[in-house]
């Protein structure tokens, strides 16, 4: 019997390679949305910086599908090395853009550029794992991908405070940029991306080549639109949080709190993604398409803790219960997403998702914002948990509708 679990994975040739590059790639992750709402909130007020932060997250909405395409196409390896020095050079520009106190629409153009020359880490990682691993442990390399982020989420903020506690969040910015950059290189230039991309050149030639060329199947079916707009509803409450729990406690003089508030969060979420991990249902016992709805409930449920949650520790203690209780529905994205679409549109398809996260991260960040201002902190923590709310109510549909597609399948 094959071994499965971290263990095997990690242990399998390249992994601790890809998995050290694509960690040092993702750092902006953690450290971006923090810094970049206290940066720019410290120049120009909380509704410019969440205009800042939905630029941000915008940018790579828009084009991380056609960077997807390109890793689809065999384009990766360049695709990761040209964007991996863009994307460092845009912060530059947008850091000296708010110390020069330009236009905030200035200010919101060079967020979005900034986020949209971010490299296509996970469409080049996810669509890799099912031609270089056992099957066994497709599932374990995209629960440790999880892990990851929320591991980045952990040390970002700590990360952040050190930068914000010097009184230098821009350089915070910049840090967090150049590991994504020497990730990204160092990400181009392993052996199982480089195959991986040229097994894609081939495929594209030869559809290209064939003498009656065949149409790319369909990727955004109704199926997928679901799943995309469950994963933005969840990711817009934590855009909201994101960006509202570091402007709370910065009102308040002591910003550094809502880091750790932040961090709590994120260590909620990868003890989550290991429980997960050893213990989600067998599909055997309940399809991953009827678990979604399932823990999306849950996760609404938690979310209610935090109009309530009354002092510092309360509320650390909810965001750890929120970041445990999200961190399946994580998984379970990836894992549906991966089945729905078909091969020759993976890392398309992940793209996909990582826009859906960023619409939603985006328009939290903006949302809570615009709250701030017009209404007052109170309104702010009370409204999100309508976004998860929605996320559950989706994931209700999606498992109908993949039900039905199986129903209509196996009756063909």
């Amino acid at each position: 019997m094959r071994e499965t679990g971290y263990r095997a994975f990690l242990s399998t040739r390249h992994v601790p390679s890809i998995v050290v590059s694509m960690a040092l790639a993702r750092l902006p992750m953690g450290v971006v949305t923090l810094i970049l709402v206290l940066f720019v909130s410290m120049h120009y007020g909380a509704a410019v910086s969440g205009i800042a932060t939905a630029a941000f997250t915008a940018g790579m909405a828009c084009f991380g599908p056609v960077f997807g395409r390109m890793v689809d196409k065999g384009r990766g390896p360049a695709a990761l090395r040209a964007l991996g020095i863009a994307e460092l050079v845009s912060v530059i520009e947008l850091v000296a853009a708010v110390k020069a106190g330009v236009h905030p629409a200035a200010v919101a153009a060079c967020s979005f550029a900034a986020g949209a020359l971010t490299p296509p880490i996970a469409g080049v990682t996810r669509s890799l794992w099912p031609v270089m691993l056992d099957i066994g442990l497709v599932s374990t390399a995209y629960n440790f991908e999880v892990l990851v982020v929320d591991l980045l989420y952990v040390m970002g903020p700590l990360l952040a405070s050190v930068f914000i506690a010097f009184g230098a969040p821009e350089w915070g910015l910049i840090a967090a940029a150049a590991g994504c950059t020497a990730g990204s290189l160092a990400l181009a230039s392993l052996e199982p991306v480089k195959n991986h991309a040229q097994r894609n050149r081939k495929r594209a030639l030869t559809r290209k080549e064939s003498a009656a060329p065949l149409p790319r199947p369909a990727l955004l079916t109704l199926a997928v639109a679901l799943l995309l707009l469950v994963c933005l509803g969840k990711m817009c409450y934590s855009g909201w949080m994101e960006a509202l729990i570091p402007l709370f406690y910065s009102d308040q003089g002591a910003a550094v709190l809502g880091s750790a508030a932040i961090s709590a969060w994120s260590v909620g979420a990868a003890a989550g993604v290991v429980l997960f991990n050893r213990l989600q249902p067998s599909p055997r016992t309940l399809a991953i398409h009827k678990q979604l709805p399932v823990f999306a409930s849950v996760f609404f449920a938690v979310t209610l803790l935090t109009p309530v949650a009354d002092g510092f520790s309360a509320m650390c203690l909810a965001m750890f219960a929120i970041g445990m209780a999200g961190a399946p529905c994580d998984n379970l994205y990836y894992q549906i997403s991966g089945s729905l679409a078909p091969e020759e549109r993976q890392a398309e398809m992940f793209s996909w998702l990582n826009t859906a996260t960023s619409v939603g991260v985006s328009a939290g960040a903006f949302f809570a914002g615009l709250v701030v201002e017009e209404a007052g902190f109170r309104a702010a923590f009370s409204l999100p948990a309508l976004c998860s709310l929605a996320s559950f109510v989706l994931a209700a549909a999606l498992a109908v509708r993949i039900g039905a597609m199986k129903k209509a399948h196996g009756r063909a």
